[in-house]
């Protein structure tokens, strides 16, 4: 569940980043029986469908899988709405799943943008690279990521 329904729309334009700049996008809290239903859908290895096989395994209990994870950041992402100036993904980089997330967590999302160019081959966009971390109610990192999106400039 979407803990903030307020939040701004994140409808930027190439011409919107800045390099260093951190934008907040919200927080998710996690259930026992999100990890459950999703685990049992799409990645279903015991210690993401089952309490007892999580407690029985290294991970001591019931986690997400890395894909849950992933899924709740674009969930994140797009609860700001879809930017019209985004035209397409180009690739995610350097993903590391830091430490678990469990049932309870609140997982909040971040990123900060760290490269920005203009295209080479279309002078109405720009190529931006931002640095996700994703961290739980005691601010311990759960996932990091850099994710590359294509761009539409706002006057080019």
């Amino acid at each position: 569940m979407i803990e903030e329904h307020n939040l701004p729309n994140l409808s930027m334009s190439y011409d919107d980043y800045k390099i260093g700049d951190r934008i907040y996008l919200g927080s998710y809290f996690l259930t026992k029986k999100d990890i459950m239903d999703f685990a049992s859908e799409w990645d279903p290895i015991p210690f993401h469908t089952s309490e007892k096989a999580g407690l029985e395994s290294f991970h001591n209990g019931l986690i997400a899988s890395g894909t849950h994870l992933l899924a709740i950041r674009i969930k994140l992402i797009q609860s700001r709405g879809i930017s019209p100036f985004v035209v397409a993904a180009m690739g995610w980089d350097k993903i590391k799943f830091l430490n678990p997330g469990r049932p309870d967590d609140k997982l909040s999302l971040s990123f900060k943008t760290i490269e920005m160019r203009l295209s080479r081959s279309q002078s109405d966009k720009g190529i931006v690279t931002k640095y996700f971390e994703m961290k739980n109610q005691n601010d311990t990192l759960i996932l990091t990521m850099n994710d590359t999106i294509l761009v539409k400039r706002r006057h080019g």
